[in-house]
């Protein structure tokens, strides 16, 4: 445990010392609000204002979609940048000199996967407070104590699957280049793999389900719930159930599968049979890969 708790403080001032690293790593979330400011937000707004009246409330509805989004991602870009000092190591052979002191394979490699964590869940805490300083200061309100605590729940696990996820695709690549690369193709089908860039009703039949199958997809899909769910009974109230039902699919607000809404709950097992998946996919690989 001592060893273990070492080497993941050795990550994590490695990962601070890097600022540029910390930098990129947000990348994919900077273009988002910049996309967001530019149009996708006056999108949205005309598209519902078909439906019904603008109001502030209107506003702040999609400012929480957009805010869903944005967590979601962040999980992801700031885990997979933690993941750059396993590669690092890996080409400067370092982690063949922890392979041969009293360290076993799995400490080492959970080492890599904490670091991710407790970097991911550090960014997106703060990411969090500022969103929810965002929302009121453009007219809508904090979320109650509840589900304050119900957003942070599904922000954890959101960056525990990014953090499985992103081991995973780390295991991939063995060079500093190869993983800037690796960190440049995962930023830019983010955006649209989280239904960010594009509503999910925008698409065609074949992305939507690539969408709806990409586990990641799901924690948007939670997180756009426990932020909506005021908003959008305020913001459609008197509106026709059917057109209400519409904007959801159409906005990745929820999901219809094969003529089935997915419940929260079909989610959050997609969710946790990856994370299983995954963390044994990836052990078999990271012994394979120093045999």
């Amino acid at each position: 445990m001592e060893a273990l708790f070492s080497l993941v403080l050795r990550n994590n001032k490695i990962f601070r010392r890097d600022k540029t690293q910390v930098f990129f790593s947000l990348l994919s979330v900077i273009i988002v609000i910049v996309l967001y400011a530019v149009f996708l937000q006056k999108m949205q707004v005309d598209a519902i204002e078909q439906l019904t009246e603008a109001t502030p409330g209107l506003i702040t509805m999609v400012n929480e979609w957009l805010v869903a989004g944005l967590l979601s991602m962040i999980a992801v870009s700031t885990t997979l940048g933690a993941y750059g000092i396993a590669v690092k190591d890996q080409e400067s052979k370092v982690q063949a000199d922890f392979l041969t002191a009293p360290l076993s394979r799995a400490t080492i490699q959970l080492s890599y996967v904490l670091n991710a964590f407790i970097i991911g869940c550090i960014f997106s805490f703060i990411a969090l407070i500022g969103c929810e300083i965002f929302i009121v200061t453009t007219g809508g309100k904090l979320l109650s104590f509840g589900d304050f605590v119900q957003v942070l729940s599904i922000l954890f696990l959101s960056v525990l699957l990014a953090s499985v996820f992103n081991l995973f695709l780390s295991l991939f690549v063995s060079t500093q280049n190869a993983f800037s690369t690796l960190g440049t193709i995962v930023g830019t089908l983010l955006g649209f793999l989280c239904g960010v860039y594009v509503p999910l009703g925008a698409l065609p039949s074949f992305a939507q389900h690539v969408i709806m199958y990409f586990p990641i997809s799901h924690t948007t899909l939670l997180l756009r719930n426990a932020f909506m769910e005021s908003s959008i009974a305020n913001v459609f109230n008197g509106v026709p159930v059917s057109y209400v039902e519409d904007y959801k699919m159409n906005y990745g607000i929820v999901y219809e599968l094969n003529g089935h809404i997915l419940s929260s709950t079909t989610s959050l097992i997609v969710i946790a049979c990856t994370i299983v998946v995954l963390s044994l996919a990836s052990m078999i690989l990271f012994k394979r890969k120093y045999n």
